[in-house]
């Protein structure tokens, strides 16, 4: 009878501690989304002749989601929580922002760096993991044609006008996101 009470006890134990060690994980995973793995890199590698940067909080409440929402009405936007913007400084002050969004790719989640300008236009996006694959130097050249310098009207319009890869329209979407969510958590800027 003790052997089987201390055969249950142990799988008990077993199974808290496995629970314990799956609740920690979930928490941490919530955490690092939409994060910068090595944000001195990032910037160093787009802003080389960058002074400083600042690191600004924000969190995605439902007021921000209504507005990404109403901007993007079929994107099904259910982020909630805290989001970092890179705010880099230069000699003549702000030179650019760097904003991190994680996206649903076509083999996951892509992990995409957004680099804008100080007057909220795109600048630059690198992939930080990169799943749906492969992309030429051609189609490179497409989308940096349509996103550089490209604000939310230019988007927009961009998104609407179609002929894009599932990739590409995802590439865009995300872009809207960037600066929505930037404009919408630090209006000041």
């Amino acid at each position: 009878m003790e052997r089987k009470e201390r055969y249950s006890r142990s799988w008990l134990f077993l199974f808290l501690g496995v629970m314990t060690l799956q609740f920690s994980a979930v928490n941490a995973y919530a955490i690092a989304y939409c994060a910068i793995r090595e944000p001195v890199s990032v910037i160093q590698e787009f802003f080389p002749a960058y002074i400083s940067y600042r690191t600004l909080e924000g969190t995605v409440d439902e007021g921000v989601r209504e507005k990404v929402l109403k901007a993007l009405p079929q994107s099904h936007f259910q982020e909630i929580g805290t989001h970092s913007l890179y705010v880099v400084y230069g000699e003549e002050g702000i030179s650019g922002f760097v904003h991190a969004r994680t996206e649903k790719g076509v083999f996951g989640l892509d992990e995409i760096i957004w680099v804008m300008n100080p007057d909220m236009t795109l600048k630059k996006f690198k992939y930080q993991k990169n799943r749906s694959g492969r992309i030429s130097k051609e189609e490179m050249e497409m989308l940096g044609a349509l996103l550089f310098g490209a604000g939310l009207p230019e988007l927009i319009a961009a998104q609407k006008g179609g002929g894009l890869n599932k990739r590409n329209q995802m590439l865009i979407t995300s872009g809207i996101k960037a600066l929505l969510v930037t404009k919408a958590l630090w209006p000041e800027l």
